[in-house]
Protein backbone atom coordinates (compact mmCIF):
# COMPACT_ATOMS: atom_id res chain seq x y z
CA UNK A 1 0.00 0.00 0.00
CA UNK A 2 1.11 2.92 -0.67
CA UNK A 3 2.62 5.44 2.06
CA UNK A 4 1.01 9.11 2.94
CA UNK A 5 4.18 10.78 1.88
CA UNK A 6 4.21 9.01 -1.31
CA UNK A 7 1.12 10.17 -2.09
CA UNK A 8 1.68 13.98 -1.18
CA UNK A 9 4.42 13.82 -3.65
CA UNK A 10 2.46 12.46 -6.05
CA UNK A 11 -0.36 14.71 -5.38
CA UNK A 12 1.78 17.77 -5.43
CA UNK A 13 3.88 17.39 -8.75
CA UNK A 14 1.04 15.69 -11.20
CA UNK A 15 0.03 16.57 -14.84
CA UNK A 16 -3.01 15.00 -14.40
CA UNK A 17 -6.01 15.94 -12.42
CA UNK A 18 -6.66 12.86 -10.07
CA UNK A 19 -4.74 9.87 -9.15
CA UNK A 20 -6.69 6.90 -9.97
CA UNK A 21 -6.53 3.33 -8.18
CA UNK A 22 -8.23 0.62 -10.34
CA UNK A 23 -9.35 -2.54 -9.87
CA UNK A 24 -10.06 -5.90 -11.33
CA UNK A 25 -13.69 -4.98 -10.93
CA UNK A 26 -16.38 -3.47 -13.17
CA UNK A 27 -18.31 -0.21 -12.51
CA UNK A 28 -20.84 -0.30 -15.63
CA UNK A 29 -23.43 1.10 -13.62
CA UNK A 30 -22.42 4.10 -13.33
CA UNK A 31 -22.98 5.00 -9.74
CA UNK A 32 -20.45 7.01 -8.14
CA UNK A 33 -19.62 8.87 -4.97
CA UNK A 34 -17.47 11.98 -4.75
CA UNK A 35 -16.44 13.63 -1.76
CA UNK A 36 -15.83 17.29 -2.04
CA UNK A 37 -12.55 19.28 -0.43
CA UNK A 38 -10.09 22.16 -1.07
CA UNK A 39 -6.70 20.85 -0.95
CA UNK A 40 -4.53 18.03 -1.51
CA UNK A 41 -4.36 17.53 2.28
CA UNK A 42 -8.18 16.52 1.98
CA UNK A 43 -7.16 14.23 -0.57
CA UNK A 44 -4.43 12.85 1.33
CA UNK A 45 -7.12 12.84 4.92
CA UNK A 46 -9.47 10.48 2.87
CA UNK A 47 -7.04 7.87 0.93
CA UNK A 48 -5.79 7.87 4.86
CA UNK A 49 -9.50 6.44 5.49
CA UNK A 50 -10.76 5.08 3.05
CA UNK A 51 -7.58 3.27 0.74
CA UNK A 52 -7.87 0.51 3.41
CA UNK A 53 -11.81 -0.17 3.10
CA UNK A 54 -11.49 0.73 -1.28
CA UNK A 55 -8.38 -1.97 -1.41
CA UNK A 56 -10.10 -4.95 0.55
CA UNK A 57 -13.16 -4.54 -1.22
CA UNK A 58 -11.66 -3.97 -4.96
CA UNK A 59 -13.43 -0.97 -4.94
CA UNK A 60 -12.21 1.49 -7.80
CA UNK A 61 -11.60 5.18 -7.20
CA UNK A 62 -9.30 8.15 -7.31
CA UNK A 63 -8.34 11.15 -5.46
CA UNK A 64 -7.38 15.06 -6.89
CA UNK A 65 -3.78 16.46 -7.84
CA UNK A 66 -2.75 19.56 -6.89
CA UNK A 67 -3.82 20.54 -10.63
CA UNK A 68 -7.28 19.67 -10.30
CA UNK A 69 -7.09 22.24 -7.09
CA UNK A 70 -5.52 24.46 -8.95
CA UNK A 71 -8.81 25.32 -11.05
CA UNK A 72 -10.89 26.47 -7.65
CA UNK A 73 -10.35 29.82 -8.34
CA UNK A 74 -11.96 29.23 -12.01
CA UNK A 75 -14.93 28.44 -10.20
CA UNK A 76 -15.37 24.81 -12.06
CA UNK A 77 -17.49 22.62 -9.72
CA UNK A 78 -14.76 19.57 -11.11
CA UNK A 79 -12.18 21.44 -8.83
CA UNK A 80 -13.65 20.72 -5.59
CA UNK A 81 -13.45 16.68 -5.86
CA UNK A 82 -10.88 15.23 -3.84
CA UNK A 83 -11.93 12.03 -3.95
CA UNK A 84 -14.46 9.91 -6.65
CA UNK A 85 -15.51 6.17 -5.58
CA UNK A 86 -17.01 3.74 -8.12
CA UNK A 87 -19.67 1.41 -6.99
CA UNK A 88 -18.83 -2.02 -8.50
CA UNK A 89 -21.28 -3.70 -10.64
CA UNK A 90 -23.49 -5.91 -8.42
CA UNK A 91 -22.79 -4.26 -5.11
CA UNK A 92 -24.94 -2.48 -2.80
CA UNK A 93 -24.75 1.45 -3.21
CA UNK A 94 -26.40 2.22 -0.15
CA UNK A 95 -24.22 0.06 1.84
CA UNK A 96 -20.84 1.29 0.20
CA UNK A 97 -21.83 4.84 0.82
CA UNK A 98 -22.85 4.33 4.36
CA UNK A 99 -19.44 2.25 4.97
CA UNK A 100 -17.66 5.59 3.62
CA UNK A 101 -20.08 7.80 5.70
CA UNK A 102 -19.17 6.19 8.53
CA UNK A 103 -15.36 5.94 7.81
CA UNK A 104 -15.11 9.76 7.23
CA UNK A 105 -17.36 11.48 10.51
CA UNK A 106 -15.21 13.86 11.34
CA UNK A 107 -14.30 15.21 7.84
CA UNK A 108 -14.58 18.84 7.53
CA UNK A 109 -13.03 19.60 3.99
CA UNK A 110 -16.15 19.67 1.83
CA UNK A 111 -17.76 22.23 4.07
CA UNK A 112 -18.70 25.82 2.38
CA UNK A 113 -18.89 23.70 -0.67
CA UNK A 114 -22.17 24.12 -2.29
CA UNK A 115 -23.75 20.56 -3.85
CA UNK A 116 -21.96 20.01 -7.67
CA UNK A 117 -24.74 19.95 -10.72
CA UNK A 118 -25.99 16.95 -11.22
CA UNK A 119 -25.02 15.34 -8.24
CA UNK A 120 -26.81 14.15 -4.93
CA UNK A 121 -26.25 14.78 -1.17
CA UNK A 122 -25.96 11.79 0.84
CA UNK A 123 -24.15 12.98 4.22
CA UNK A 124 -21.24 15.23 5.58
CA UNK A 125 -19.01 15.67 2.22
CA UNK A 126 -20.70 12.57 0.22
CA UNK A 127 -22.53 13.21 -2.74
CA UNK A 128 -23.54 10.71 -5.19
CA UNK A 129 -24.64 10.30 -8.90
CA UNK A 130 -25.26 8.17 -11.70
CA UNK A 131 -23.33 8.70 -14.61
CA UNK A 132 -25.68 6.33 -17.10
CA UNK A 133 -29.01 6.90 -18.58
CA UNK A 134 -31.60 3.68 -18.76
CA UNK A 135 -29.46 2.65 -21.78
CA UNK A 136 -26.09 2.77 -20.09
CA UNK A 137 -24.85 5.42 -22.27
CA UNK A 138 -22.76 8.23 -20.26
CA UNK A 139 -24.73 11.26 -19.44
CA UNK A 140 -22.38 14.09 -18.77
CA UNK A 141 -23.10 16.57 -15.88
CA UNK A 142 -25.13 19.86 -16.04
Amino acid sequence: MMTLETLRARLTDSRIFDWMFNSSATTDNGMKISIQGKSIEDSIFLFGRLSEYLYSNNIPFKVATSRRFDLVDTNKEQSHKAMTIYCVDGSDFSQLCEDVYSLTLDYKGWQDIKTPTSYEHYAGGLFFRNDRNANGVYVPAN
